[in-house]
């Protein structure tokens, strides 16, 4: 059982992808950096960050980044805690999400989930990519979870 969020879920959640190539080149490739904030309600907790590179067809890396940290990335999704793991429940539980629970409905009117770009290019990649991004966390299905907090 791995903890949601922690380097080692989203490590689990990279090993899938690269394991299951086909079904990310029926979606065409994905080259693009991107980050991952899991923001905090608490004044006594961090926030944690995550990078990804994604690579025609993998991901190539991702890590862990110190809070605060530029992740040197086309964009940032940010949410919650409790959005994060609502997204990923719901994705487990229905194997895959269900209509309210989808990145491109989450981060739609950039509430619950914020698209963090410095210009509209790099905020555009979301959009331009998000059949491989929903892909890429539908993976959670095969990952038994417990979450944090």
């Amino acid at each position: 059982m791995l903890t949601f969020p922690s380097l080692e879920w989203f490590e689990e959640l990279v090993r899938l992808m690269n394991e299951n190539e086909a079904a990310y080149r029926r979606l065409g490739y994905a080259d693009v950096t991107w980050a991952l904030e899991v923001q905090t309600t608490s004044p006594t907790q961090m926030a944690q960050l995550y990078r990804f590179v994604f690579e025609e067809y993998t991901c190539s890396e991702v890590i862990e980044l110190e809070p605060g940290t530029d992740p040197d990335a086309d964009f940032t999704l940010q949410a919650t805690l409790d959005t994060w793991c609502e997204m990923i429940r719901n994705i487990q539980e229905n194997q895959g999400p269900d209509l309210d629970h989808s990145l491109n409905k989450l981060a739609l009117m950039d509430d619950p989930i914020y698209v963090a770009a410095t210009d509209f290019l790099s905020r555009d990649l979301f959009a331009r990519y998000g059949q491989t991004f929903q892909q890429f966390f539908n993976g959670a299905i095969h990952i038994p979870t417990e979450f944090a907090g």
